[in-house]
């Protein structure tokens, strides 16, 4: 368990760094519980820009099904590791 607790520690720690370097804002003020549309300045084209670093960087693809269904950093974080632990 420890190990993969330490991967989601990773994935979530790239996630949060992704979303500051896209919006432009200091780490500091992302957390994994803020609701990505929400709580942060997400416009569709930045939005957009995240999926696609996040299905690069992971080498995953995220359907729109799937997509549809995250609200936070933290739903966003959960579903890189389950789709990345299926590859």
């Amino acid at each position: 368990m420890g190990d993969s607790d330490g991967r989601r520690d990773s994935i979530k720690s790239d996630i949060l760094s992704t979303v500051a370097d896209i919006l432009e804002i200091s780490p500091k003020d992302v957390t994994s519980d803020l609701a990505i549309i929400d709580d942060l300045p997400f416009d569709s084209l930045k939005l957009y820009e995240l999926v696609i670093s996040v299905e690069e960087k992971y080498g995953i693809r995220l359907p729109d099904e799937v997509l549809d269904e995250i609200r936070t950093i933290d739903d966003l974080v959960d579903v890189v590791v389950g789709f990345s632990n299926k590859e």
